[in-house]
């Protein structure tokens, strides 16, 4: 439902680039699971370990973003459009990042222009994920805002040996709370009931989408033309 969105092959091409070649420019920094990351305005590539982004009030309360994984980048937004975004980046596990320089970035810019279409990619793709987590928001109930989830987070992930759509659950269930605006115990309910009726199952700790269509039951999403 949602794949026409996510450029899947362009993904897996970016974060090759910047994992094997950009990467290597910069200087790996170590972050420990939990700690906040500051790259001081230069552009990080995540090498190792997942980093989440979220956006959080003066109470306290957190709206996660997104998890940027091993080969994709943060930063890149403040780095060519300027301004502030007050995003909180923090280490979600154990994680390394190579941190590139600003002048070394330009000077690879400038030689390969075709760069551009990477970092293009990779803030078109964060803008869809958000803007999709704002329709979510706007036109489902609780049980729909989870259907909704996991059929986008599904359009991200790949199909298993078996033919099957796998999702691979470094969400616990308060971040996938956190991430759509429902409560911790409603995610649980919601995603028991969905296993109860043979719409999803699990294995290996990942979310086995059985069947996409009982998911989509749930939802009130946007026209596609």
């Amino acid at each position: 439902m949602y794949e026409s969105f996510f450029d899947n092959d362009r993904q897996s091409f970016m974060r090759n680039y910047f994992l094997n070649e950009l990467s290597k420019m910069g200087k790996i920094e170590k972050y420990k699971k939990n700690e906040i990351i500051d790259i001081e305005g230069n552009v990080g590539i995540i090498v190792k370990g997942v980093v989440k982004q979220s956006i959080i009030s003066v109470k306290g309360d957190e709206k996660l973003l997104y998890l940027i994984r091993p080969g994709e980048v943060l930063g890149e937004m403040t780095y060519f459009c300027g301004g502030k975004d007050y995003i909180v980046t923090i280490a979600k596990e154990n994680s390394q990042i190579a941190i590139i320089n600003r002048d070394i970035l330009e000077m690879e810019l400038s030689k390969n222009p075709e760069v551009y279409r990477h970092f293009i990619h990779s803030m078109t793709r964060k803008f869809r994920i958000v803007m999709l987590q704002l329709t979510n928001n706007m036109f489902n109930d609780s049980i729909g805002k989870i259907a909704d989830a996991l059929l986008r987070l599904s359009a991200c992930a790949e199909i298993d040996s078996k033919e099957r759509i796998s999702v691979n659950m470094i969400y616990t269930h308060q971040e996938l709370a956190n991430n759509i605006g429902c409560s911790r115990i409603t995610v649980t309910r919601c995603l028991k009931k969905f296993q109860d009726e043979g719409i999803i199952s699990y294995e290996n700790k990942n979310i086995i989408i059985n069947k996409p269509n009982g998911l989509k039951e749930y939802i009130n999403t946007v026209v596609e033309e």
